[in-house]
C-alpha cells in the first residue's frame, strides 16, 4: 500500500508518498501528521 503523509512545521507545510513499512521510520512524537491511503 502507498500512503501520503503530511505534516506542517511552522508555516510550511510537508508531504512524502511512502510504503507502510515507512509509516513508524518516519513519525516523531512531537508532531501531527495526516496519512492517507492511496488508492490505484
Amino acid at each position: 500500500m502507498q500512503y501520503i503523509v503530511t505534516w506542517t512545521e511552522g508555516e510550511e507545510v510537508y508531504y512524502r508518498f511512502v510504503s507502510e513499512e515507512e509509516i513508524d521510520s518516519l513519525v516523531e512524537e512531537d508532531k501531527k501528521y495526516i496519512v492517507a491511503e492511496l488508492f490505484n
